[in-house]
């Protein structure tokens, strides 16, 4: 595993590079490009050029720190995609000026990179959201304070809705910080860890009847807990 996080640390310092490479030869080019007959035109190129360079950075930025805060990282092939698109923009660079058709092929190759970072995303924050806003739900009868089990759900619930923004990231994150503590709090006693394994199998659907060991039951019944489970066929 460190060495996995070495690698995708290394991959993003890479990544940033080349980022900060494009946007340093901004200034270059619109020098180089003011001999440019059709300079509205070419105008126009910078400026999706520049647009590009600027959501290559968000998209980066955004990457790097949903893996820092939350353990997400893009697949191989869409990591090799992104610095497919880097090299791109500094080529357009070296040029002496940004084409046309480069300009507009920069510009659809970032937003179906940004689409397909979105898909991850989703696949991931469903693996780590969706037991946890179960687990809650399942809990917050017996929590403390009932209304904090809702306060954590809506904020992990903002994950959904990543989008590159760093607020719905932070919040998302807060959120299962706070479902930890809550969870912490129930105090469940010397029989705890079979009480939370019962309660994650609750969460995620996958409880049977062989689960409900003596103990667990009896912990149900004192926290009166039992007419809240249902029992069905598959």
């Amino acid at each position: 595993r460190g060495l996995q996080t070495g690698c995708r640390l290394e991959g993003d310092v890479m990544l940033m590079d080349l980022l900060e490479q494009s946007i340093a030869a901004m200034k270059e080019i619109y020098e180089l490009e003011k001999a440019s007959n059709d300079v509205q035109k070419q105008e126009k190129n910078d400026r999706i050029f520049s647009s590009v360079v600027g959501e290559n950075h968000l998209m980066v930025q955004a990457v790097s720190n949903s893996m820092v805060q939350l353990g997400f990282a893009i697949s191989a092939e869409t990591k090799n995609k992104v610095i497919s698109l880097l090299k791109s923009s500094s080529d357009a660079v070296a040029r002496g000026m940004v084409q046309e058709s480069n300009a507009n092929y920069l510009q659809k190759e970032v937003v179906a990179i940004k689409k397909v970072i979105l898909q991850e995303w989703s696949e991931y924050y469903h693996k780590v959201a969706d037991q946890k806003i179960n687990m809650l739900q399942t809990i917050k009868g017996i929590a403390p304070e009932k209304e904090k089990a809702d306060y954590a759900s809506n904020k992990i619930k903002l994950g959904a809705s990543w989008d590159f923004k760093q607020d719905n990231l932070d919040k998302m994150e807060k959120g299962l910080q706070e479902a930890e503590t809550i969870i912490d709090s129930l105090g469940l006693g010397e029989d705890g860890g079979e009480i939370l394994d019962f309660l994650k199998k609750v969460a995620s659907g996958k409880a049977s009847v062989h689960d409900l060991t003596p103990d667990i039951l009896t912990w149900l019944m004192e926290k009166n807990m039992t007419t809240r489970l249902a029992v069905s066929f598959k």
